[in-house]
């Protein structure tokens, strides 16, 4: 089975590779002028560009639209200058014309993840971030994943045999050092399962259910391994 597994994600990677470095998964950044959540004329050019790029993208993931500020001000008050910044960017996407389901998080870091380490009003710091999320993080049940059939196709398929390759080598990993925790088993959940999904065709009525059984178990294998 082992063998089997490799010998698909050895066949798959390099498409997904390909695949990887034509669309990245970060669309764009907008900044902002010192103490404000308005957008200027660089800002609005900003705002074109990118809801361009998310029109232009096909993707089942949902879009994570996460606000900065510089190191000026208290954490609290930055925080709350973020989340403002994040909600002007994803209101004037949406104005731009990006379906307003695309859009998923809105959320803020404040003067945390300083993209410039000064302590200065640096305009580099003042940003929104728009790029596409991970479709879950931890996962209770794999029936929570929230997984339809219309995100069969290329990108899903590339996804899945990413996640195959990371078990498979996770697991070997801890076979050879004879490891036989919690991300052991999970390690070995998820080769099962993501080798089972990236095995279905598209129109396979399995292609859907072990896609979600491969992004759970995936999720607590790297939970497990304190990812």
């Amino acid at each position: 089975m082992v063998s089997l597994l490799k010998a698909v994600v050895a066949c798959l990677l390099p498409l997904f590779l390909l695949v990887s470095v034509a669309h990245a998964q970060e669309f764009g950044t907008v900044n902002f002028q010192f103490d404000s959540d308005q957008l200027d004329t660089e800002g609005r050019q900003q705002i074109s560009d990118i809801a361009q790029r998310l029109k232009d993208t096909n993707s089942y993931k949902p879009t994570v639209v996460v606000g900065y500020t510089d190191a000026v001000g208290t954490s609290a008050y930055n925080l709350n200058l973020g989340q403002r910044r994040a909600k002007t960017v994803a209101d004037a996407l949406i104005a731009a014309g990006v379906s307003v389901d695309r859009l998923g998080t809105i959320a803020s870091r404040g003067k945390n993840d300083l993209l410039v380490k000064v302590q200065t009003a640096e305009r580099r710091n003042r940003r929104v971030t728009v790029q596409l999320g991970d479709i879950l993080a931890a996962c209770p049940s794999y029936r929570n994943v929230a997984l339809g059939q219309n995100a069969v196709g290329t990108e899903l398929q590339n996804d899945l045999t990413l996640r195959l390759s990371e078990a498979v080598e996770n697991y070997s990993r801890m076979t050879a050092s004879g490891a036989n925790g919690p991300a052991f088993q999970m390690a070995g959940a998820a080769r099962e399962d993501c080798g089972q999904a990236v095995g279905y065709d598209d129109q396979s009525v399995r292609k859907v259910e072990y896609a979600k059984r491969c992004f759970c178990s995936s999720a607590r294998m790297r939970t497990a391994l304190g990812s």
